[in-house]
């Protein structure tokens, strides 16, 4: 009897292969023999576009953060020590950086006159500089000058009144705009 079913389905062959179980049969059949399929995980492209977006956004976020943070925190340069001083004694050398960074500071106050009233500002210019270039002088002669400390004492001094200079000129300042601003 097995040769008879052998033979008809050898003679038919044609006829069973083109028949195609559904999908209904199988997971019948799966569930009959046990076999149980984990579902795959399918991520929508919608999802992972919205991510990767989101992963842009937060490296671009976090760059404009550091760079802010960069351009707005003091500058140690600023700050920095001038290296002759530094050399010869650290406490002035401490004192004439802070000294320093306060003539910067006043200095670009003062840089908003200049749109204002240019030739005000030039003049202000002008006296700082006579200050510094005196300061330049005394700093240049430090290394070679045997009384260090006497010269040091006039470097600061020096740089204590150029901040009187810078700071009575902005009161003055102060004062152009005033009537500019109050009315009579």
């Amino acid at each position: 009897m097995s040769d008879n079913i052998e033979r008809f389905i050898r003679d038919n062959r044609e006829g069973f292969d083109s028949q195609i179980p559904g999908s209904q049969n199988w997971s019948a059949i799966e569930k009959q023999i046990g076999i149980s399929k984990a579902p795959a995980r399918i991520l929508p492209m919608t999802i992972l576009r919205w991510s990767a977006a989101a992963a842009i956004f937060i490296g671009i976020l976090a760059t404009g953060l550091y760079l802010f943070n960069q351009s707005s925190a003091p500058s140690n340069k600023s700050l920095a020590k001038d290296p002759v001083v530094e050399q010869i004694d650290p406490q002035y050398a401490k004192m004439v950086a802070q000294f320093s960074s306060l003539i910067e500071e006043k200095q670009s106050e003062l840089k908003s006159l200049e749109k204002d009233n240019p030739e005000l500002f030039k003049q202000f210019a002008g006296d700082i500089k006579k200050l510094d270039s005196t300061y330049q002088v005394l700093r240049n002669t430090l290394p070679a000058n045997p009384n260090k400390e006497q010269l040091l004492e006039a470097m600061i001094s020096n740089l204590q009144m150029q901040i009187s200079l810078l700071n009575q000129q902005l009161q003055i300042i102060q004062q152009v705009k005033r009537p500019k601003t109050e009315k009579i």
